[in-house]
């Protein structure tokens, strides 16, 4: 019989398998406009408890300022990266580097499965959103970054 410890691993590591296996399912029938809904709801929900649980506003600040409070959560919070940078590259274009991402392993895991792009990502979903919710509509694009052992989110305002 596993130890507590054991299990806990245990149900981590089927969580991700049983959430690896709906993304490329998913992927696989709906293709990349129509997992769209996916993300979108994603975003929507982590944003929502990052705004009720962690103190997060969004009212009166400007996008840059919410993109640092939103990274600051996801390094403090949950821990799900060492370091993010935030980079406006210009009026209508945001850069977020994702430092040591633990969401690494799994978006390679799912480009291995065939999905093309890694939309179940949590901090381009609640970027996105915040965007959003703040008027601004855009499309994403992200990238494996090798050097920082995560990811090059980019937005750009349409």
């Amino acid at each position: 019989m596993a130890t507590e410890e054991k299990k806990k691993e245990n149900r981590l590591r089927l969580t991700n398998l049983a959430l690896l296996s709906l993304a490329a399912g998913a992927w696989d029938i709906l293709g990349k406009k129509g997992v769209n809904s996916f993300s979108n709801q994603m975003g929507d929900q982590i944003l929502k408890v990052m705004e009720q649980e962690m103190g997060l506003e969004i009212a009166g600040e400007d996008p840059e300022t919410v993109l640092m409070e939103v990274s600051r959560i996801f390094i403090d919070e949950y821990g799900f990266a060492s370091d993010i940078d935030i980079e406006k590259v210009d009026e209508e274009n945001f850069r977020i580097k994702v430092h040591n991402c633990v969401n690494r392993s799994f978006t390679d895991k799912l480009a291995e499965a065939g999905v093309e792009h890694p939309y179940i990502c949590p901090i381009m979903n609640a970027s996105r959103s915040a965007l959003k919710r703040m008027g601004y509509k855009v499309q994403q694009n992200i990238s494996k970054w090798p050097e920082g052992k995560g990811s090059i989110i980019e937005f750009s305002k349409i």
